[in-house]
């Protein structure tokens, strides 16, 4: 079994472990939380748009799980889909037979760790805005910042990976 298909399988598991403890979180904090719960941030942190605090929960809970399992499920889906519908560089050639498994497994890998990526940022996400609405202060953007950093060099670095892996077909 080729690395980033292994990675595909841990990320699996890792996320069979993240999406629990991020509905324990946000049950933990809907009790806590006002009716009325600011779900959107402007300059400074200063709240600009509130929903009522089951509706919220519910909407970033439901990001916590939907989002990591859909990219599972298309990393999966890749394997059935027809090939002109696999959007990479030089499909034709990586998607050939000799290769197609390969390449595959390497597609489920990347969208399964992008979906842990976005797993964790979910629970920072979350965290962050659930403790602004608690304290009644405005969001930290310091933490903000770094929690998104941290996913978007995680995105960036696994775009890099699929344009180094797929760039360019080797030369016979």
């Amino acid at each position: 079994m080729k690395q980033m298909e292994k990675s595909g399988r841990m990320a699996w598991y890792l996320l069979l472990l993240l999406v629990p403890i991020g509905l324990l979180q946000h049950t933990w904090y809907w009790q806590r939380l006002p009716d009325s719960v600011a779900t959107h941030f402007g300059p400074g942190g200063q709240p600009d748009a509130w929903m009522p605090r089951t509706q919220a929960v519910l909407v970033q809970a439901g990001f916590q799980v939907v989002f990591p399992f859909f990219l599972q499920l298309l990393g999966r889906l890749s394997a059935i889909l027809p090939i002109s519908m696999v959007n990479i560089p030089h499909r034709e050639y990586w998607l050939a037979p000799e290769r197609r498994q390969a390449t595959l497994g390497w597609i489920y890998g990347m969208l399964s760790c992008t979906g842990v990526a976005m797993s964790l940022l979910m629970l920072g996400l979350s965290h962050l805005t659930f403790q602004a609405n608690i304290t009644h202060q405005p969001l930290q953007m310091r933490p903000f910042f770094f929690v998104l950093s941290l996913f978007l060099g995680a995105v960036f670095s696994l775009v890099f990976l699929s344009f180094r892996r797929f760039g360019q077909p080797p030369k016979y």
